[in-house]
């Protein structure tokens, strides 16, 4: 020894310290030895050398692999332990066998990053970590070569409190992190199944606060990488845990977190209280863990319920399972003396058996009667007998512990039913996670069952680490020393080899009635009272003791026969099965089914023979089940995870180092590492070795032939490889194998992968190269195509050289005028947006005006007024209808519609036939005015006694729809329909209703009762004319009293009636479109798609036909030859079909809005039948065409009748043009398509006719109508702004000069007023004199900026907003003028005269349209 030197060396403690040598005296042979402990420097002083020898130092973190010490002993492996776990460095290799010491806290070291990290590694490569060993096991899985896939196991093993829970949980997480599969459904099902069955599970143990108190064996099934499923298998659950505990322990953790998570409403539900109220919960004493949180946890079990699936049903039937064993718990009995001397016992309250039994749907008297009475049977009899106190107790237990049990098993089965698939031809990685070895102050039959699992797991480890590694190296005549090792096989055979084994003479006499626990022992005692390994106590204690691989356990025999029988009797079964709870009366049937299932055996012959009914007991099937664990096991390749418990006080980062270096001493660590060291893990036959790592062959030819055998190809490539230091030492051939040490493997596979790694390299630059001359070649003929085009480029340059600066020029000079249009452009849209501001403020201020007047448009009740019976049946109907169409199939259009050529003129006498002249001559009865009353008499003559009901009962709904504050949506436009319907189908009645309203506006001073009539009023001329009676003067009322914009309005829908015959009208109310633009006095489009695919908006109004729609879109589309075309409606809310539509085709004389109006009806709306011709079309309409593709056509049938001819007029028809009629009068007939193009009559010097001429989609307003007397140059003309109606708002208001144009005049005939005369007042009507409603004619002239009347006499100039719009006159002569039929926004609110009402007032062109 000399000053400096590393040793161990032992003061006292129980075990060796390292330690430096501060002084040696040779002489007196006394060694001063300086060690660190607690990292404090202490001093030792030492007389005997004999404990004393050289260590190796170790390093400030230890070493990784421990079959890297070279100085291999017990004080190495702990110390190096030691080391690593004060670094907080708990993992540990021995070889490919990982050693974890839990650290009872969680590191932040179990990431996505470290998952990213050790996937795809090489076990070895990295610091040692729990994901090494998941890697290792799923790259094994799919190793390339292994055929067929070997399965994979992994052995976590230690005693309890280890960590082995957390760390199987660990390795699942990082199968479920690297799991190939698209969806995590299966995934996430499988994780929150951990949680789910450790509650039901786990519990607080001395020495574990969450301990596995059963054992649990997980197999993840795997294809291609992908997590298919999953299988959970169980083994044996400490049921004695649920009746009773040990002080400091806990009962399962699931009835703690359900006491503690259920709210207030769910404990009333199934009648809890705390958990200290409870037997079976507060036998331990405290009954809450530091550190774990009941509540949190039961949300979380909840939550993992729910992601595997549970219906409420089934956890609620769960709750109320665990209510019940807690509620038995409760029950207690008192001594009852019975008949001829018996004992019974009665049940002290009785509130627990009313719990239970309403919680589980049982009697409660068969409960009390299974708790205190037995049931035999005997010939066909039963017989009851009275139970003792103790017998009334374990009865209770029973049921309890059955009770429980039958629900862990379900929950079991329930999830493998969720989780696996019963997948076949699949890979498995297995998760071994048992209880570990236990030793208290007191054990009993459950400790026995735990440590022989650990002796059964103990010898499987030893068997693949010692014994199947060195009978290989025998059998492949390897040279090797033989190292022994602690074989625990007789510890085995002491409790479970026949006839006389520990658990087989328990099981012979569980089958004695008579037999107690006391017998057991005795038989125990006589048969193993010379076995070394048995031990008999001292003084005699119902006890023996089992010397185990991990030291002696002392077992307690009291119970060991009635829990080992596990018998619940038939009648509990059968009163549990009767359960109205269908899922708890499955659980016995199993529970009885399986039982019944042993009762049979199979002989040799295949004969059944039935045997004495004999019930297996649990040591039996605990033996059975572990033998299945182990062959199953056995035919997987084993991983091993060793966990060593730190120390006894669960205390975080505290190593003690008595109770690791037992730890270390029984599982045979030492021993493990030694043979891990010098032997040979790694074995691979010839050929498999060959595949894999042929790449590290030398070059072909030289050194290896054609046909060399595999063993001497192992030899060239390990020789090849290894390093010459280690050749002889790291690897072995066999007769059959290649056997080599954990390094050499790790050094082959990384050059296996270096290898590889180049190859692929080599295979990218090839096709990188091959690519980048492909791209060069490209690149080059650009090149050469830029050039040629430059150079070309450069001459054209040098030719326009002199150009250039001339263009030049005029790019500044043209930029200069730019922008100071720009300039201006930029003033006037501020000026634009000033003006849209103050309109939008005028429009809110005329919203809250229209909803006042709406508030107040009632001027008389009707409530009182009668609804007609066929009218109130439509209302009925409205609530359950949906209607087709609604606010949202109309949309405002953007941008210009190009209008139809259309010349409307008033009559040139119109100004003779004012409204007042008609009242005078035919209204009978009435006086002109408003009335607030039901009338008496209708307002016109009626021959027919109905008409005349029907006058009346139509003057109260128009009564009503003009002052009912609440009449809106569906029924105001059902009153209005039904009010316009009567006119379409009795022509008597039209100018009864017609009368009605102009006599209800007449005056009216409720601007929103007046609205409403207007607003009825357009609806009515929109489908039926007035008669030729009454239209001129109708013509002069709207004229003259057209209320804010009705008056526009309602002159287009009567010139436009003219086209027809006056007895002639639509078949249909107004539709949604025609009620919108009524209402908002605006024009009306359609969007019509052709049969091409395309689409266009054009403009419609009520009176337009089918012909006239199509001829004007055709002729958009370029078609000069637009006659006979016509329009179909694709209506899908008739079809029954998904792949189908009907098309309704209508003739040219069918009015387009008609189609429309006709689906919208309410319904039972009475109406006429349609003529439409309804034939099938493709869903969707007209699709766009190809190439070469003809447009699909809809094909409808030939109508079964000809269309019926068009009615003969005087006037000219809707379809006679002015052709046609002097055609006609000469009597030929000819064939002549529709010329558009030839002017009617009207002058194109006329500014009012202007806008007739233009192909603009807008009308024009009066200032742009007579823009060609303006001043030539106007101050916005230099901003680019179009002359649209837009644009009219940015235009100056200024006077505008006299029209020195002339204006055409085409006469019409005038109209017969006789229909509603005698014959004395028609004498009286030619003898009447044709005066204006006022008493003069007075005519208004556009040339001078007087007004001259008929007399002569000149009267003050005259504004442009004061000029009348029913007639407009120059000098003396009657002349025609166009109307301005656009739909204005009221900008004035003047008060005007009765002939007064007509001024043209500035307004902007608005449309709607419909989109299907």
């Amino acid at each position: 020894m000399e000053k400096g030197d590393l040793v161990w060396f032992d003061p006292g403690v129980g075990y060796v310290l390292p330690g430096e040598v501060l002084e040696f005296h040779k002489a007196a042979q006394v060694l001063t030895v300086q060690a660190v402990i607690a990292g404090k420097p202490q001093v030792f002083t030492l007389t005997s050398l004999n404990g004393v020898r050289k260590r190796q130092d170790l390093g400030q973190q230890g070493i990784e692999d421990m079959i890297q010490l070279s100085d291999l002993n017990e004080a190495s492996l702990l110390w190096n332990l030691k080391i690593r776990y004060d670094k907080e460095l708990i993992y540990t290799y021995t070889g490919s066998i990982l050693v974890a010491v839990n650290p009872y806290k969680m590191f932040d070291i179990y990431g996505l990053d470290m998952v990213k990290k050790y996937e795809g590694q090489i076990l070895g490569t990295l610091p040692p970590h729990l994901f090494a060993v998941g890697s290792a096991a799923y790259s094994h899985l799919s190793k390339e070569g292994a055929t067929p896939v070997e399965n994979q196991v992994v052995v976590i093993s230690g005693e309890s409190g280890s960590g082995k829970t957390e760390s199987t949980k660990l390795v699942m997480q990082y199968l479920a992190a690297v799991n190939k599969s698209s969806s995590n459904v299966i995934t996430e099902q499988i994780l929150e199944a951990s949680p789910l069955l450790e509650s039901f599970g786990n519990a607080k143990t001395v020495r574990n606060d969450n301990s596995s108190r059963f054992g649990k064996y997980l197999e993840v099934h795997f294809k291609e990488g992908v997590i298919l499923g999953a299988k959970v298998t169980e083994y044996l659950l400490e049921k004695s845990r649920i009746v009773t505990q040990a002080p400091e322990e806990r009962n399962y953790h699931v009835f703690y977190e359900m006491l503690k998570g259920l709210s207030e409403e769910g404990k009333e539900k199934y009648g809890l209280l705390t958990p200290e109220k409870y037997f079976y919960l507060n036998q331990g004493g405290n009954c809450e863990i530091d550190g774990k949180l009941d509540g949190e946890d039961f949300h979380s079990l909840l939550s993992a319920m729910q992601v595997l699936g549970f219906s409420s049903d089934e956890q609620d039937t769960i709750f109320k399972i665990l209510a019940s064993v807690l509620h038995l718990g409760n029950v207690y009995f008192h001594r009852k003396q019975l008949k001829h001397g018996q004992e019974g016992v009665e049940i002290g309250s009785d509130a627990e058996i009313r719990w239970t039994g309403h919680l589980l749907h049982l009697d409660a008297d068969g409960i009390k009667r299974a708790l205190t009475m037995k049931t035999t049977e005997a010939r066909n009899e039963r017989v009851f007998t009275p139970l003792s106190i103790d017998q009334a107790l374990d009865a209770r237990d029973a049921f309890a512990k059955a009770l429980y049990n039958a629900l862990f098993s379900w929950l079991v089965s329930r999830i493998n039913q969720i989780v696996y698939k019963g997948t076949k031809r699949t890979a498995s990685i297995s998760i071994l996670d048992i209880f570990g070895f236990e030793d208290f102050k007191e054990n009993s039959f459950e400790q026995l069952c735990i440590n022989y699992a650990n002796e059964n797991l103990q010898f499987y480890f030893n068997k693949h680490i010692f014994k199947l590694e060195q009978q290989e190296y025998a059998k492949e005549k390897i040279e090797w020393q033989t190292i022994t090792y602690t074989d625990n096989m007789p510890v085995i055979n002491l409790i479970s080899k026949k006839p006389v084994g520990i658990l087989h003479l328990l099981d012979d006499e569980s089958n004695f009635p008579k037999a107690s626990d006391l017998s057991f022992l005795e038989k125990c005692h006589y048969n193993h009272a010379l076995d070394e390994l048995y031990s008999r106590p001292r003084m005699s204690s119902m006890e023996f003791g089992v010397k185990h691989y991990a030291g002696q356990v002392w077992y307690g025999v009291d119970g060991f026969l009635d829990k080992n029988r596990d018998t619940l009797r038939p009648d509990v079964v059968e009163l549990l099965i009767s359960s109205k709870m269908s899922m708890l009366s499955k659980m016995f049937q199993y529970v009885r089914s399986s039982h019944e299932a042993v009762k049979t055996i199979n002989k040799a012959n295949g004969r059944f023979v039935t045997m004495k009914p004999r019930t297996p007991t649990v040591a039996a099937r605990f033996h059975d089940s572990l033998q299945q664990l182990l062959d199953s096991m056995t035919k997987c390749n084993p991983w091993f995870v060793r966990c060593i418990k730190p120390n006894s006080e669960k205390a975080p980062m505290k190593f003690d180092m008595p109770i690791v270096l037992e730890q270390l001493r029984y599982t045979g660590m030492l021993e493990t590492i030694r043979i891990r060291k010098m032997g040979y893990p790694v074995r691979l036959r010839f050929s498999h070795f060959v595949e894999r790592y042929r790449y590290l062959l030398p070059q072909r030819g030289k050194t290896v032939q054609r046909g060399t055998p595999f063993r001497e190809l192992c030899r060239v490539i390990l020789d090849s490889v290894a390093p010459q230091s280690a050749q002889g030492n790291d690897y072995q051939l066999g007769t059959t194998r290649v056997f080599l040490r954990e390094n050499l493997e790790r050094h082959l596979e990384r050059d296996r992968a270096k290898i590889l790694r180049g190859a692929a390299i080599t295979l990218q630059r090839h096709v990188r190269g091959y690519l980048a001359r492909r791209r060069y070649q490209a690149t080059k003929k650009g090149a050469l195509l830029i050039q040629k085009h430059v150079r070309g480029w450069r001459a054209r340059t040098r030719y326009n050289k002199v150009r250039k600066g001339v263009v030049f020029a005029q790019a500044n000079f043209r930029g200069k005028r730019q922008r100071k249009q720009y300039l201006q452009l930029k003033e006037e849209l501020k000026r634009r947006s000033e003006v849209e501001k103050i309109a939008r403020e005028r429009a809110k201020a005329r919203q809250q005006k229209e909803e006042q007047e709406r508030a107040s448009r009632a001027v008389a009740g009707v409530n009182h007024l009668e609804i007609p019976a066929e009218l109130a049946f439509i209302f009925s109907k409205l609530d359950d209808w949906q209607p087709v169409h609604s606010e949202r199939n109309l949309v405002k259009v953007v941008g210009g519609v190009r209008a139809r050529s259309e010349r409307h003129h008033l009559p040139h006498d119109i100004d003779y036939h004012a409204f007042t002249k008609f009242t005078n001559i035919y209204f009978k009865s009435h006086l002109w005015g408003m009335k607030r009353e039901p009338i008496k008499t209708p307002f016109l003559a009626k021959s027919k006694d109905m008409d005349y009901q029907d006058s009346l009962a139509l003057f109260k709904l128009i009564l009503r729809f003009m002052n009912d504050n609440n009449l809106s949506g569906k029924k105001e436009i059902a009153l209005g329909d039904y009010i316009v319907n009567k006119g379409i189908v009795n022509e008597k009645m039209r100018d009864e209703i017609v009368c009605q309203l102009c006599n209800q506006t007449w005056k009216n001073d409720n601007d929103a009762n007046n609205e409403r009539g207007w607003l009825l009023m357009a609806n009515c001329l929109s489908v039926f004319p007035p008669s030729k009676t009454l239209y001129k003067y109708l013509l002069k009322f709207v004229s003259d009293h057209g209320y804010n914009g009705y008056k526009a309005l309602c002159q287009r829908k009567l010139l436009q009636s003219a086209r027809v015959e006056s007895n002639l009208a639509r078949n249909y109310p107004p539709c949604l479109l025609e009620w919108r633009a009524n209402r908002k006095r605006v024009n009306m489009a359609l969007n019509v798609q052709c049969a091409d695919g395309e689409t266009l908006t054009t403009t419609v109004d009520s009176w337009t036909t089918s012909e006239e729609l199509a001829s004007h879109v055709v002729r958009e589309r370029g078609i000069t030859e637009c006659n006979g075309w016509t329009v179909s409606l694709a209506d899908e809310s008739s079809s029954t079909d998904n792949f189908s539509i009907l098309v309704k085709e209508s003739c040219g004389l069918d009015y387009v809005l008609d189609l429309v109006a006709e689906i919208e009806l309410a319904p039972a709306f009475p109406v006429c039948k349609n003529s439409f011709l309804v034939s099938g079309g493709r869903v969707g309409g007209a699709r766009r065409m190809g190439a070469g593709e003809e447009a699909p056509l809809p094909s409808p049938r030939r109508p079964g009748v000809p269309p019926p001819e068009p009615p003969a007029s005087k006037q000219a028809t809707r379809k006679e043009s002015r052709d046609m009629k002097e055609s006609n009068k000469s009597g030929k007939l000819r064939s002549q398509s529709r010329d558009h193009t030839v002017e009617i009559g009207l002058s194109r010097k006329s500014a009012l006719n202007d806008r007739y001429f233009e192909d603009k989609g807008r009308s024009r307003s009066l200032d742009n109508l007579l823009e060609s007397e303006l001043p030539p140059t106007h101050k916005l003309e230099s901003l680019g702004l179009s002359h649209s109606r837009l644009n009219d708002r940015y235009h100056s208001m200024e006077k505008v000069s006299d029209s020195q144009n002339d204006v055409s005049m085409i006469l019409m005939n005038a109209v017969s007023n006789k229909e509603y005369m005698t014959k004395a007042e028609a004498l009286l009507e030619e003898n009447l004199e044709s005066v204006s409603q006022r008493g003069d004619s007075r005519k208004y002239s556009l040339n001078n900026s007087r007004v001259t009347d008929m007399n002569g006499r000149s009267n003050s100039s005259v504004m442009l907003d004061n000029l009348p719009s029913d007639l407009l006159t120059r000098g003396g002569s009657r002349q025609d003028l166009t109307l301005d039929f656009e739909y204005p926004d009221i900008l004035s609110s003047q008060t005007r005269s009765e002939d007064d009402k007509g001024s043209y007032i500035k307004g902007h062109p608005r449309q709607v349209a419909y989109f299907y």
